[in-house]
C-alpha cells in the first residue's frame, strides 16, 4: 500500500471531522457541567448523577444533547483550523531541519 503526505485541505477536513465528533460525544458532559455551574447557591442538583437523573426525568434523554448543533459546528471549525495549521507547521519545520550530512560534527575528543 502506497503512503503519501496529506495536503492542506485533507488535513483541514480530518481536523474538522475529529473536532465535530469530539464535540458531539462530549455534548452531554457539557450540558451537565453547565447545569451544575448555573445552579448557583440554589443547589438544585446534589451532584453529577443527580443532575443526569433530574434532566432525564424532567426533560427526557434528548435534553442531554441540547446545543449539539452549534457545538459541533464551532468545535469542528476549530479542529479544522488547528489541525490544518499544525500539520502545515510540522511540514515547514521538517523541511528546514538539516539532514545528517548538513549537521556540523559535534563529537569532541
Amino acid at each position: 500500500m502506497a503512503q503519501r503526505d496529506l495536503n492542506d485541505p485533507e488535513n483541514a477536513i480530518i481536523g474538522a471531522f475529529a473536532g465535530a465528533l469530539t464535540g458531539a460525544i462530549t455534548t452531554p458532559l457539557d450540558v451537565i457541567k453547565t447545569r451544575l455551574m448555573v445552579q448557583g447557591s440554589a443547589n438544585q442538583y446534589k451532584g453529577i448523577f443527580d443532575c443526569v437523573q433530574t434532566i432525564i426525568r424532567e426533560e427526557g434523554p434528548p435534553a442531554l444533547l441540547k446545543g449539539i448543533g452549534p457545538r459541533v459546528l464551532w468545535i469542528g471549525i476549530g479542529g479544522s483550523i488547528f489541525f490544518g495549521i499544525l500539520e502545515s507547521t510540522k511540514r515547514f519545520l521538517a523541511q528546514r531541519r538539516p539532514t545528517l550530512e548538513q549537521r556540523p560534527n559535534t563529537k569532541h575528543d
